[in-house]
């Protein structure tokens, strides 16, 4: 087996296109509260750039948010604040 000595910046290849995906409750705020977030570190989203799916029952939505990465701390520090909201139950 090959240990790789590579580190997150090199995995990544920064700047990179980068989709966040957030799950949670339907609700109008969503979205809204989850492009603040993203906005806050990495700039204004393009509407082109967010899609949204319900679940199969229409209780929780999936919103995906395409972004350019620029670094790792970046990323960090974006799911960190996503995941410690109340209306985010998860972030891929």
């Amino acid at each position: 087996m090959i240990k790789s000595n590579k580190t997150s910046e090199e995995i990544f290849n920064f700047p990179c296109d980068y989709p966040v995906k957030i799950f949670g409750k339907k609700c109008v705020e969503l979205e809204k509260i989850t492009c603040e977030i993203i906005n806050k570190h990495c700039g204004e989203i393009h509407p082109h750039n967010i899609s949204q799916k319900e679940s199969s029952k229409g209780g929780y939505i999936s919103i995906t948010i395409r972004i350019i990465a620029t670094s790792r701390n970046q990323l960090d520090a974006m799911n960190s604040e996503l995941q410690n909201h109340s209306l985010i139950a998860y972030v891929l």
